[in-house]
């Protein structure tokens, strides 16, 4: 699956990226977030509960950093397992200056597997749209 979007802050590009790229202030807008791990500047453990439809549970996911061009673009890849099920993701944003702050565009590629797979596209979707909505929402509150 494919998501696609951008958001408006009014933060400096550097302040954005420097958010966007540290597991300890991006992981403040992850929902539902029981536990952060660092593991170096470019890895990073997270364990969240996550639910869709009648599954919910725990997923354990490790982070790494793939790229970084300082301010302007980052690159996360991410897999992990949980409630009988795996995901894999990359992730990535690129960053403009604007006149009144920074517009991200942000860009991530998801594949589930598994139990949480089983209960159809249509469900996983829509759950996975509404998670990457409250966390751009999230990112926008905290950097507006």
């Amino acid at each position: 699956m494919h998501y696609e979007g951008t958001v408006e802050v009014k933060k400096s590009i550097k302040e954005v990226f420097d958010f966007l790229i540290d597991p300890r202030k991006i992981s403040t807008v992850i929902p539902d977030l029981e536990n952060l791990e660092v593991i170096d500047e470019n890895n990073f453990n997270i364990k969240a509960k996550v639910g869709i439809s009648f599954i919910k549970g725990s997923m354990s996911l490790k982070f790494k950093i793939e790229e970084k061009k300082e301010p302007k673009h980052a690159k996360i890849s991410g897999n992990g397992t949980g409630m009988q099920s795996s995901v894999n993701m990359n992730l990535s944003f690129d960053l403009e200056e604007k006149e009144n702050g920074t517009l991200i565009k942000w860009f991530a590629d998801v594949q589930i597997g598994g139990l949480l797979a089983s209960v159809g596209s249509r469900l996983i979707d829509n759950a996975a749209q509404r998670y990457i909505q409250n966390v751009v929402d999230g990112i926008k509150s905290k950097l507006s």
